[in-house]
């Protein structure tokens, strides 16, 4: 299931020259995928997620040099709506 929720985290914001923290809010995009597998080459991953039938692919900064791992039942939640790529 594809849930919408807003989320908040602290960051540096400036008045002037004078830097204070702030709270800021974003919007995310959250799934619960049954599984993701996760192919790492170098400094980036190609994820191969499955939830609900349809299959979500996307790429992402890692930092493990080679090799595949699958994760399940995992929460993860992205800044766009992804758009599924097929059928698992």
């Amino acid at each position: 299931m594809v849930t919408h929720e807003t989320v908040s985290y602290w960051t540096v914001c400036w008045k002037w020259i004078f830097p204070y923290p702030c709270k800021k809010y974003r919007d995310e995009w959250c799934y619960n995928f049954k599984r993701v597998k996760e192919y790492r080459w170098l400094f980036f991953c190609y994820n191969n997620g499955c939830m609900d039938g349809e299959k979500y692919t996307w790429y992402s900064p890692c930092v493990n040099v080679f090799g595949t791992e699958t994760f399940y039942n995992i929460k993860l939640c992205f800044k766009k709506r992804k758009t599924p790529s097929g059928t698992c």
